[in-house]
């Protein structure tokens, strides 16, 4: 599950994305935020590679990735394309842990994800109305380069700073929303009414629910059987305690000499070996 702010500016083309990017980059780095970007290219056969190069050899003749390094920098080329992409492969590529991950384009995977802040650029108000009907929450502001002024759509060179305070607002929000998911079990049981837990996690972030709403939580303290991995806890739920519990001791009643009756504590180590 991603546990990192992501923001996308999406738009047409020569709707200013880049220049927005290159802006909102600048600035985040300037008061301390550690920024991964992302950009699509919407190109059919680009490669970033070089025919006839060593790297385009080593693919070519079948190398997946290939990874070249140089004394200023690191690049992994991966020969997947678009058609095994996915949002939560991006943390992968960030070897440190960043702040923000934002990305220029990728509207075809972000425009109904609920978990990505959306910066639209609009080049008029027939664009405005267009992307204004398909894209899902939470759409962090409407902005444009040529139009501005208007009501919902915020001019950037002239508001800038708005746009600016408006991102760092998305991105302590959902540093807010991981923190509390961190303290949630993870396993999207369906049990609660929020759906998942990143739902709940939202909801308790505004102060509609608390943790106690989530099921697998508050039935911890009535649950006789808890699974340990490496000292941490696998969360489980109650049906599945019940069950793993009953198994465990019903095995270990089998053995010689052992008598139990049900109310044992029993502690199964393996090791590694």
């Amino acid at each position: 599950m991603r546990k990192v702010p992501v923001i996308a500016v999406i738009g047409r083309k020569k709707s200013g994305k880049t220049s927005l990017i290159k802006s909102l980059i600048k600035s985040l780095k300037a008061v301390g935020y550690n920024v991964m970007s992302a950009k699509h290219v919407d190109v059919k056969g680009f490669t970033i590679d070089s025919e006839g190069t060593d790297t385009w050899w080593h693919s070519k003749m079948g190398a997946n990735p290939v990874v070249c390094i140089s004394e200023s920098e690191t690049a992994v080329i991966y020969k997947d394309g678009e058609s095994t992409f996915g949002l939560d492969e991006l943390l992968v590529y960030a070897r440190k842990p960043k702040d923000l991950i934002l990305m220029e384009g990728f509207s075809r995977w972000i425009l109904e994800d609920e978990d990505v802040g959306k910066i639209v650029m609009v080049k008029d108000e027939s664009e405005y109305e267009e992307y204004s009907k398909k894209v899902k929450e939470p759409v962090i502001c409407f902005c444009s380069y040529f139009i501005g002024g208007r009501e919902k759509i915020l001019a950037v060179e002239e508001d800038f700073k708005e746009i600016l305070g408006k991102v760092r607002s998305f991105i302590e929000d959902r540093r807010r929303i991981y923190e509390i998911l961190d303290q949630l079990p993870g396993l999207n049981c369906g049990k609660c009414s929020y759906g998942s837990c990143l739902g709940l996690a939202k909801a308790v972030h505004t102060g509609e629910a608390s943790l106690d709403d989530c099921t697998v939580r508050s039935s911890r303290k009535k649950q006789r059987c808890v699974i340990l991995i490496e000292g941490k806890e696998v969360p489980i739920v109650p049906f599945v305690s019940e069950i793993i519990g009953k198994a465990v001791l019903a095995m270990v009643s089998t053995l010689k000499g052992v008598d139990i009756e049900g109310g044992e504590y029993v502690e199964v180590k393996i090791s590694k070996t």
